[in-house]
């Protein structure tokens, strides 16, 4: 499995629109961020998790022309904001339907921001609309797609839910405040683990560095990677510096092999 880490950021990305702290000055690109997404591929499957406002410029960045499978966590702008660029993907494909599997709060989200596109009953009558297939998925039941069996994980984003997602020894869980005991049980000493950290100060509803490091020590998995970094975590190499072995603050193109 290849893992491509598109985006480690937060909502606002780093650096943010008119902020001049000493990360979203660095000169460093590993301090540099777009929306959180993760592009995944197992068994000759491409996997796309989030296609945020930045996902033009990833996809253009890392030469992804074909997706077969969208994993939605859930329904906030920096996680479905480029949606209307799926457009594209759609005719790369010679107009093959996209295929998005996602909770059904999720689901109910896309229809209402993208209506346009995506209405929630019938067909669109916007010009160059893509044909798409929405899968409603369940917490905790496991679905397959073209090739890879995924089970859908429950993690709460304050008073949110959000879909968490495993595929193989792959964990994604971000935009995390609490995740249930239920959910912890799915993560073992082989996995690896994608895991939202947003900032060193506590937050009403992510985990900041602490919670996070809290959740890796009680479920133990084999790596850990920290994803939806804000400016206000640090520089990227002051955090590499203060995390355990088993934990690494991810970056834009980071590649990782499973």
């Amino acid at each position: 499995m290849r893992v491509v880490f598109l985006g480690t950021g937060s909502s606002l990305g780093t650096p943010m629109i008119g902020c001049t702290c000493v990360v979203c000055r660095s000169d460093d690109p590993h301090d540099k961020r777009l929306r959180a997404s993760l592009y995944v591929e197992s068994r000759s499957e491409r996997i796309l998790i989030d296609p945020g406002p930045d996902f033009r410029a990833q996809c253009l960045h890392h030469g992804i022309t074909q997706i077969d499978t969208f994993l939605i966590t859930h329904p906030h702008r920096d996680h479905i904001g480029g949606l209307d660029d799926t457009r594209a993907v759609y005719y790369a494909m010679d107009k093959r339907p996209l295929q998005f599997y996602a909770e059904d709060f999720t689901l109910e989200g896309i229809f209402k921001y993208y209506d346009y596109l995506f209405p929630r009953e019938g067909n669109s009558h916007y010009h160059g609309a893509p044909q798409a297939r929405f899968q409603h998925i369940e917490a905790f039941r496991s679905f397959a797609t073209m090739k890879n069996k995924v089970i859908p994980l429950r993690g709460w984003h304050g008073s949110m839910p959000v879909t968490g997602f495993r595929i193989g020894r792959l964990i994604y869980l971000t935009d995390v405040k609490e995740v249930p005991a239920e959910t912890a049980a799915f993560i073992t000493p082989d996995d690896v683990l994608v895991l939202g950290a947003l900032q060193q100060q506590p937050h009403a509803i992510h985990f900041n560095l602490d919670e996070a490091l809290a959740f890796v020590e009680q479920t133990r998995p084999a790596q850990t990677f920290l994803t939806h970094i804000g400016h206000r975590m640090g520089k990227q190499a002051d955090l590499e510096a203060q995390l355990p072995a088993n934990v690494r603050p991810a970056y834009d193109g980071l590649v990782i092999e499973i």
